[in-house]
């Protein structure tokens, strides 16, 4: 089954009262629901980026709040390093 993944971002530095903007979304699939949370933590970690929280939406896809990737993986990803 596929579920779509709605990417929020929140800045580092954020006040609690900030709200997250959204920034991106992509499909996931996975048999269960369990194996659809992996695909997407591995795709956005795979990006750089952390994982605040990812919960399920009422509509059965997924939202995620995640933080900016460092400045030093997104350029470690860009020069092909680990």
């Amino acid at each position: 089954m596929n579920y779509l993944v709605k990417v929020f971002e929140v800045a580092r530095d954020a006040k609690p009262t900030d709200r997250p903007q959204e920034v991106s979304g992509f499909v996931v699939s996975g048999g269960t629901v369990d194996e659809a949370r992996r695909a997407a933590i591995s795709r956005l970690t795979a990006e750089g980026r952390t994982v605040r929280s990812l919960s399920f939406t009422a509509d059965g896809g997924l939202a995620a709040v995640v933080l900016p990737p460092e400045p030093q993986a997104a350029e470690t990803r860009r020069r092909g390093g680990r």
